[in-house]
């Protein structure tokens, strides 16, 4: 297969692979572990940085578990308090009631409260997508960034076939210029009169 005709099937192979591996790597979430069963803890502050220093709001999952333990019905709760003390969300319910939160949340510190009856525990834990708002940005900048590769590593090796096409061809320019070369040169008793005493030397009488 002519090199030509594989880099138009290995370009755009590149170019979904690279795409595919940002697309995991955007939706892989960080937890952050607020409290679990054997650590019941009722308020926990947690930061959350940004991406590249943006405050970008990050896709957030908030999982909250209620389990009792010598109650079976009992009132529970949370508040989710930005780093201004406003609610950023809420619940209140019964024990056995669903929980949870899906949402976004800026780069900064939060503060977690949960409220829990008598003889009840809880495990909460917060995820974060922190590439998450950058998806379709991701996918522009390495699409751009691997088509100017594309294009580099095409260009270069032009100029770099024109190059060595020029070289040969500039090397048989000067071998047909002086196709014979003096073997010679450098040897001196080699260019001097041959002597009378040499074999080899003209005979008498002739010019």
């Amino acid at each position: 297969m002519e090199r030509k005709k594989l880099n138009k099937i290995l370009w755009p192979i590149a170019l979904l692979l690279l795409n595919s591996l940002w697309f995991g790597i955007s939706d892989n979430a960080a937890p952050y572990e607020i409290n679990d069963f054997e650590h019941t803890i009722e308020e926990r502050t947690i930061t959350l940085a940004g991406v590249f220093g943006q405050d970008k709001p990050m896709p957030s999952v908030f999982e909250i578990e209620f389990r009792g333990l010598t109650a079976e019905e009992g009132a529970v709760g949370w508040k989710i308090f930005d780093d201004n003390d406003v609610v950023v969300a809420q619940w209140s319910g019964e024990l056995n009631e669903s929980t949870g939160w899906k949402g976004e949340l800026k780069p900064g510190t939060y503060r977690f409260n949960t409220t829990v009856g008598q003889g009840i525990i809880t495990e909460q834990t917060l995820y974060i997508q922190p590439f998450g708002s950058y998806v379709f940005e991701g996918h522009i900048a390495l699409s751009t960034l691997l088509i100017l590769v594309a294009f580099t590593e095409t260009f270069a090796r032009k100029k770099g076939r024109e190059y060595v096409l020029k070289k040969n061809s500039n090397g048989t320019q000067a071998r047909e210029k002086a196709p014979f070369s003096r073997t010679n040169s450098g040897m001196p008793e080699q260019e001097s009169t041959l002597s009378e005493a040499d074999p080899w030397r003209a005979p008498k009488g002739l010019p």
